[in-house]
């Protein structure tokens, strides 16, 4: 190949790479990257992902507990038609804390309060499906912020019920979790 042939392919690569770079500059969109930010640094909840006891910052000097499970609900939302909404439930290793890692029974706790939260977003899944096949239906962002305000919270009744987590209680809400992620 001769050396203007090369430099004109080389020049002609730059600019292929240039314009599929400015595509997909332009065509991410912003929510997607707010929810990468969000949920980059967090286990994301999935049937086969079971808590590990290295999923927690270890603190032996913790008195207070002997594990903090930290977990949430990440939504992402468009209001305007047609509605968009996509939600996870979330596991923080950065804010969950073990302080004894022998007692097995904890990372079952653990577990049960990550799956018991993940219920509740499916319902909160099914409640936007719900609504998104209302006529005339106009939404604001703060219907979905306490839409998923709401299902947190009535997870945390519900996780407050089993407490004191009791051998008894923890095969309850193990059942419970169960039986809804069928």
């Amino acid at each position: 190949m001769s050396k203007s042939l090369k430099v004109i392919f080389l020049g002609f690569l730059i600019v292929a790479c240039i314009i599929i770079q400015q595509y997909y500059s332009n065509n991410i969109n912003e929510s997607d990257i707010k929810e990468l930010e969000i949920i980059s640094d967090k286990i994301v909840w999935n049937e086969k992902t079971k808590l590990k006891w290295t999923d927690f910052k270890y603190d032996p000097n913790e008195k207070s507990f002997t594990v903090y499970t930290k977990v949430g609900l990440a939504a992402r939302y468009n209001v305007y038609p047609p509605i968009l909404f996509r939600s996870h439930t979330t596991f923080s290793p950065k804010e969950s804390i073990v302080s004894d890692t022998t007692n097995i029974d904890d990372l079952r706790i653990a577990q049960a309060k990550f799956d018991l939260l993940e219920t509740y977003r499916r319902k909160m899944e099914k409640e936007v499906d719900s609504l998104k096949q209302l006529e005339n239906r106009t939404f604001k962002k703060s219907d979905f912020e306490n839409l998923t305000e709401r299902f947190y919270q009535s997870f945390e009744i519900e996780w407050e019920s089993y407490r004191p987590i009791t051998y008894k209680s923890l095969y309850r809400v193990e059942k419970i979790v169960t039986e809804r992620l069928k």
